[in-house]
């Protein structure tokens, strides 16, 4: 019974490697893009701030 457990793992480990490999080859990690506003930088993540008001009202 250990010796059919052990082969079990072997056999499921190989598996996951072939899962792996096959994933790997036929489904790669898409790059990243760059910024399509270059002039923006680092604030590209940044929400855009909200319009101006206008002055307060005076009480």
């Amino acid at each position: 019974m250990t010796a059919a457990s052990r082969a079990l793992s072997a056999l499921a480990l190989a598996d996951e490697a072939g899962l792996n490999r096959l994933r790997a080859a036929y489904d790669p990690v898409p790059a990243p893009t760059a910024p399509t506003n270059a002039s923006r930088g680092a604030t590209a993540s940044l929400p855009p701030t909200p319009p101006s008001t206008g002055p307060a009202p005076r009480r």
